[in-house]
């Protein structure tokens, strides 16, 4: 299994793909999922892609999905934030 700073690199990876290519960003990060669905940078980085897109509704799915998921205050914080910022 990839370690914590594989993960981010390839959700961030993912995320920049998704903002110039939603259908392919979108497949990276199924991808990803697949491999590490209970890691909470996974739903981070894709909500805000999703935010970046407008897509709000799907950006607090996943924000909201990686507030559950992350184990650091700092991260819980960070989602709380996203979650605010597209209510």
């Amino acid at each position: 299994m990839a370690d914590w700073r594989e993960i981010m690199e390839q959700a961030d990876q993912a995320k920049c793909q998704m903002i110039v290519d939603q259908a392919r960003g979108e497949q990276m990060f199924s991808d990803l999922i697949l491999r590490v669905g209970n890691d909470g940078m996974v739903y981070f980085k894709r909500a805000e892609a999703y935010e970046a897109l407008q897509m709000n509704n799907k950006a607090l799915e996943d924000y909201k999905k990686a507030l559950a998921l992350f184990p650091q205050d700092k991260w819980k914080r960070n989602a709380g934030d996203g979650i605010r910022r597209v209510s």
